[in-house]
């Protein structure tokens, strides 16, 4: 019987093998094919699921799943779809042709002349399926409703612009005016009866939320173009005319039951024009509203083509942007080089130059918000140059709005944060408040309109504010739990973990700690309650609550409360049901990363993603207790040839004292009598990730853990915590070299003798400093890494425009104080003052157009190095920013980066590009891959 059992262990062993050895190695040029699941959505019966899955080069397919049947079927090029409200149909755009449209671009086809997207609309009960080309823009109903529409390029023969069903005209072709108007065929379609209705010449037009009735507008004419404005009744399938004038017009605005329009309208021929505002109805002329004479509005500004136009939910406001009336254009008369061209700073800029440049062409077109009350025809002006944001509450219906200004406060954002003063604004009448001074925290009206809610990061209390009483009540001071970021560890104030939500009427307000949730009177009358009965800190799991009806205002706890979980330690995830007055009740926690949860309108059904590292995050459906699970996508099955790997989680204890935890990546075919070269990759906080499934894809800046371990890496990735404020460097040593040691002591298959450091920004600085410490690790690869903290210090986020200043002194970077008066600490963590120690390889990438680190950055290491004649590579790719964009540079990066690990850890023979590098003559001739004999 022994010998029975040891001939079956023998086999099943050998077959182990043999399976093992059917797979192969990640390739750099599997990353193409590899897919991408998203945009995924739930019909509002729940019958339906769709989504795209997508190639990372090439043509991909919009899939429709039939939850009951469990029948797949697929578009090819299909994306952006979206369910009718009812589920009767399923639009969507379709692609053109992946090669159709790089042909065009590499024979230089003007952009007018590209390739354009068609639409399809799919009949679910029928399953007819219309595709039509050339499409601009669709759009469909969000409630109710049967009327749909689409905006088509203008048709190559022009029809009747009035309105037809389903008939077309023939007319002689048109000129198109000025040709500043872009101008297409608007298709208005009723998707159950398949009437429709096509206008040409259109320019804008808007669909009601609830399909009934359209707003658009028409450009006509010759050498002056004459703007018509039509609306179309759903209800009797009439079109009118409400507008007609020489001119431009835009914004066309619907209500959402699609009883009021609104547009834009300028008269005038020059480019910097004024506009007005006008309003109406479907059936009768519109009126206006908002000219450069009307005295709501401050002297010499008027209606924006800036700013957003938009109804209130209920219809009774009508939103709109202001702003100074658009300056006379004035003729230039000089050369550019007769003019000069300078950037003034003065210290009491409220704003750096960088950072104004930077921001200049929003501010140019900064608008400040106004409303017109479409009941008793009132306007007023909310926002002005001293309040310019103004926050709106339910969907706009609110009377109350939330403005805020951080002018006073601008210059101290360069070194301190980011502060404002908040104001309640009636929108009614304009009239505003100040309540609030100089706060750096989340502030917020409630649904109801009763307080106003905020959180004194100096204190780690949240605070309400009675509106009527005026009364301010410190909400959670007497509450034994604390509700800043416990792990909080950069020298600022720690932030809280937020709120969850109110309940009806306002009568509570739920706030969460690090992992339960309080049920707080925010008047301070009632004592708090923990809803989760501390079951989650008792148990390290942190909850969070699912809001699956995005329309929903209050938060109803007589109803079931779906919370998602996750356990702090272990990793696991999931979801619970609050349950009130006892334990959350667990539906379903697993060794998984559940997420992504979204309901049916109307039905039970939900979707959902679950991944491991092993398991693409996949579309799964069930019931809304999660009972009848099934597997909706298998978004990558070419991954079952491929010797993929596995992760663990490990922890250890760091030279501070503190029981840290990390994640170790191993190849699928581990053989633990076999010795493997080891990468650490690191930033800040990495082991909540172990059930993150990274999808093989050429590199923005990091190396991808699957492709690694795929071909015989192992990976380490240890936690980093930071105590001390002033020592950064030295934190990331206690935590990574800590964590690198008890790894290699205590497994045998770690090659002791090859292992190398991997990181980028803040992980590439951490490096930099790490092998000024240490000769532990046989190389190095730094991604935009500060190797100089003094000459950072006071440098400029270029992508920003801002000081580096705070990011010193606040966050990130843990200094804590200012150059002057933390002179040391400051080189005491700059690695280009200790290059002489340096003993290890170092690859660097660091690009001329990052934005976050300044390039020189990465020069100062480079050049100090050479200097040094230390082994050291600097790859610097043009005009890429901090991270890379373009595909072809993530690939070359993705070839060098392994080569550079493959040589120095595993022995191979070293590239051409390491050994005699790539003259400047020879850029874009040679890559320098193959290797050196």
């Amino acid at each position: 019987m022994r010998n029975l059992f040891k001939a079956v262990l023998v086999c099943l062993l050998m077959i182990q093998v043999t399976a093992y050895a059917q797979k192969v190695p990640l390739k750099h040029t599997d990353y193409d094919g590899w897919k991408n699941l998203k945009s995924q959505q739930i019909s509002a019966n729940g019958e339906w699921i769709s989504y795209e899955v997508n190639p990372q080069k090439g043509d991909g397919f919009l899939y429709l799943y039939q939850v009951k049947t469990k029948k797949l079927d697929s578009i090819a090029r299909g994306f952006n779809a979206e369910f009718s409200p009812k589920s009767e149909i399923l639009t969507f755009k379709i692609k053109a042709q992946y090669d159709t449209v790089r042909q065009a671009k590499l024979d230089k086809v003007d952009k007018k002349d590209m390739p354009k997207d068609s639409i399809g609309i799919w009949n679910l009960s029928s399953k007819e399926l219309v595709k039509l080309p050339e499409l601009k823009s669709f759009q469909m109903p969000e409630e109710k409703g049967e009327w749909m529409a689409y905006y088509l390029e203008m048709p190559k023969e022009e029809k009747d612009s009035l309105a037809k069903d389903s008939v077309e005209v023939k007319k002689p072709k048109k000129k198109n005016g000025n040709g500043k108007l872009k101008k297409g065929q608007l298709v208005i379609k009723n998707f159950v009866n398949g009437k429709e209705f096509k206008f040409e010449d259109v320019t804008d037009y808007a669909l009601s939320r609830n399909g009934n009735a359209v707003n658009f507008m028409q450009s006509v004419g010759d050498s002056t173009q004459t703007v018509l404005v039509k609306t179309f009744d759903g209800k009797t399938a009439k079109v009118n005319q409400v507008f007609e004038k020489v001119g431009e017009a835009d914004k066309a605005t619907i209500s959402a039951n699609g009883d009021q329009i609104s547009f834009i309208f300028s008269a005038d021929t020059v480019k910097n024009k004024c506009y007005e505002l006008y309003y109406g109805d479907l059936n009768s002329d519109s009126k206006r509203i908002v000219d450069t004479l009307s005295r709501e509005i401050q002297e010499n500004w008027t209606v924006s083509k800036n700013g957003r136009l938009s109804f209130s939910r209920d219809g009774e406001k009508l939103y709109f942007g202001v702003a100074p009336k658009p300056e006379k254009e004035v003729k230039d008369t000089l050369l550019d080089e007769e003019k000069y061209h300078v950037d003034v700073w003065n210290w009491k800029d409220p704003l750096l130059q960088p950072q104004q440049k930077v921001q200049a062409e929003k501010e140019k077109k900064r608008t400040w918000m106004a409303v017109y009350h479409t009941k008793n025809n009132k306007l007023v002006q909310l926002a002005d140059k001293d309040m310019r944001s103004v926050e709106l509450y339910d969907k706009g219906n609110a009377e109350l709005a939330l403005g805020n200004s951080p002018l006073p406060y601008q210059q101290l954002t360069s070194w301190d944060d980011w502060y404002s003063d908040y104001y309640l604004v009636n929108t009614s009448t304009g009239k505003r408040e100040l309540i609030l001074e100089k706060k750096n925290s989340d502030v917020r009206i409630s649904p109801a309109q009763k307080y106003l809610l905020w959180y004194e990061t100096q204190d780690s209390i949240w605070y309400s504010y009675q509106i009527e009483s005026k009364k301010t009540v410190a909400l959670t001071k007497k509450i034994n739990a604390n509700f800043y970021s416990e792990t909080h560890d950069t020298p600022n104030d720690p932030n809280p973990y937020g709120i969850v939500g109110w309940t009806k009427g306002d009568k509570n307000v739920i706030i969460q700690d690090r992992y339960d949730f309080w049920m707080i009177d925010p008047a301070g009358m009632k004592p708090a309650v923990n809803l989760t009965n501390g079951f989650g800190r008792r148990n390290n799991i942190r909850f969070d609550y699912v809001k699956l009806d995005d329309e929903e205002l209050f938060i109803d706890l007589k109803k079931p409360v779906l919370l998602s979980a996750f356990h702090e330690f272990n990793k696991k995830s999931g979801y619970y049901q609050l349950k009130r007055e006892d334990d959350p009740k667990q539906i379903v926690f697993e060794d998984a990363k559940l997420y992504g949860v979204e309901k049916a309108k109307t039905a039970e059904q939900i979707m959902f993603k679950r991944s491991t590292f092993v398991d693409y995050p996949n579309l799964w459906t069930s019931k809304l207790n999660f009972s009848n699970q099934t597997k909706v996508s298998d978004a990558n099955p070419q991954q079952k040839n491929i010797n993929w790997g596995n992760v663990e989680l490990v922890d250890w204890t760091s030279g501070d004292g503190e029981k840290l935890q990390g994640l170790l990546y191993k190849p699928e075919d581990f053989d633990p009598n076999k010795k493997y070269p080891m990468l650490v990759y690191f930033y800040e906080r990495t082991s909540d990730r172990l059930h993150n499934y990274h999808v093989p894809q050429p590199n923005w800046s990091i190396i991808n853990p699957s492709y690694c371990v795929s071909n015989g890496y192992l990976i380490f990735m240890p936690d980093i915590t930071y105590h001390k404020v002033g020592y950064p460097g030295e934190s990331a040593y206690s935590s990574i070299v800590t964590g690198t040691l008890a790894m290699m002591y205590r497994y045998d298959f770690i090659d002791k003798e090859n292992v190398a450091l991997q990181g980028q920004s803040w992980g590439g600085y951490q490096i930099a400093y790490l092998v000024t410490r240490t000769d532990l690790y046989k190389c190095a690869m730094a991604g935009a890494p500060v190797s100089n903290m003094t000459s950072a210090y006071g440098g400029i986020r270029w992508g920003s425009g801002m000081s580096r200043m705070f990011q010193y002194e606040r966050t990130q970077s843990r200094i804590g104080g200012t150059l002057w008066n933390s002179t040391l600490q400051y080189i005491e963590n700059s690695p280009v003052f200790f290059a002489p120690k340096i003993k290890t390889p170092l690859l660097i990438m660091h690009n001329d157009n990052d934005g976050a680190v300044p390039w020189y950055q990465g020069i100062e290491l480079f050049v100090a190095m050479r200097r040094l004649q230390k082994p050291c590579w600097m790859l610097t790719y043009n005009n890429e920013e901090h991270n890379l964009r373009k595909r072809p540079n993530r690939m070359d990066l993705s070839i060098r980066t392994m080569q550079f690990f493959d040589y120095y850890l595993k022995g191979k023979p070293a590239p051409v590009w390491m050994t005699d590098g790539i003259p400047a003559v020879k850029k874009g001739k040679m890559d320098g891959y193959e290797l050196k004999k």
